[in-house]
């Protein structure tokens, strides 16, 4: 299962629209301005390792020149409580895929599409791993300028959210949305009052929320606070939404609210009977034990011998099923 952060982010920014905002803001200005970026067009797919794709969500997007020709973006969004210090090995499969993808489908082509990588990063403390995938190649500070010819060079951009100013995220060229998720990825695990935070941007919020599926994105947003912050209060945001934003607003919460309650009371009923099931396995197992001891030993196996298995751990009780036919003695048996 995905990461709330992770959710939100690929259910926001997966639609050009709002990706177009963010990725643009990440560029260098050189680059901005040479990209048609009204022809921004998400590629289907990922290329995040399967069994990674819980910790990480990758977007590519394909986009022209201004001058015309093809350039792909590739936009992978992380959030992980400690830097990934190899993210820029990992970066490199994926362009690698992401070009070998390309390969198959232009076998006749002999030079391969621009692909610039974008982290969007959203922890509370800066961004320290270095950003040049050769600073993680080991290579003696002596020999370094005779290889660097022969390296694997290239850089990430880092769209570095803890160290943008709120005033300077407010007048980015994005949607209304793009810039609400931006600053509640920003604030909301850190920050002990929601609702203070929140009302400097109500103006965001109403113009989300007056949007086409506005108090759809809008329950998206509340769904997130509501499991990322330690202090969100249910009761507090639909008080704070019904006044500035009116009922609707405040309806739209309270169904996140039904949504999360009834989802915390499948999955308990899911882990009860994951639970019920364990049970029963090691219960069987006792009973299994047991009945090997009686047709082997017979009527030494006593109530206490009975107690005993009761009471054993799983790993005992399976290493007795294995002794069973093998130990010389019960008592043997059940010294191992």
């Amino acid at each position: 299962m995905a990461t709330p952060h992770d959710a939100l982010f690929k259910e926001v920014f997966r639609k050009p629209e709002h990706a177009r905002g963010a990725l643009q803001a990440a560029m260098p200005a050189e680059i901005a301005s040479a990209v048609d970026w009204s022809s921004l067009t998400r590629c289907p797919g990922s290329f995040v390792d399967p069994v990674l794709r819980e910790r990480h969500t990758d977007l590519l997007f394909e986009v022209c020149w201004q001058g015309g020709g093809q350039a792909l973006l590739y936009m992978l969004f992380e959030h992980q409580s400690t830097q990934d210090s190899m993210i820029a090995f990992r970066l490199l499969r994926y362009l690698v895929r992401i070009w070998e993808r390309w390969w198959n489908d232009h076998p006749d082509a002999t030079r391969l599409p621009v692909i610039v990588p974008v982290v969007l990063y959203h922890d509370d403390t800066p961004w320290s791993v270095p950003v040049a995938f050769d600073a993680l190649l080991d290579v003696p500070p002596e020999v370094r300028p005779a290889l660097e010819p022969h390296l694997v060079r290239f850089r990430y951009l880092v769209d570095d959210l803890s160290q943008l100013p709120d005033a300077q995220l407010r007048t980015r060229a994005m949607t209304a949305l793009g810039r609400l998720v931006a600053v509640c990825f920003k604030h909301a695990r850190t920050t002990t009052d929601l609702v203070e935070m929140l009302s400097g941007w109500v103006d965001t919020l109403r113009e989300v929320a007056g949007a086409s599926h506005g108090l759809e994105a809008l329950r998206l947003v509340m769904r997130y606070l509501l499991l990322v912050s330690e202090y969100a209060q249910l009761p507090v945001l639909e008080a704070f939404l019904e006044r500035e934003l009116g009922p609707q607003a405040k309806d739209s919460i309270v169904t996140v609210g039904e949504q999360l309650i009834q989802q915390g009371v499948q999955q308990g009923i899911q882990q009860g009977v994951q639970q019920g099931i364990q049970q029963g396995v090691q219960q069987g197992e006792r009973g299994v034990l047991l009945r090997l001891l009686r047709r082997r030993f017979g009527a030494e196996v006593t109530t206490d011998i009975e107690q005993r298995i009761a009471d054993a751990t799983p790993q005992q009780v399976e290493r007795w099923i294995d002794g069973t036919l093998s130990a010389p003695t019960l008592a043997d048996l059940l010294a191992g």
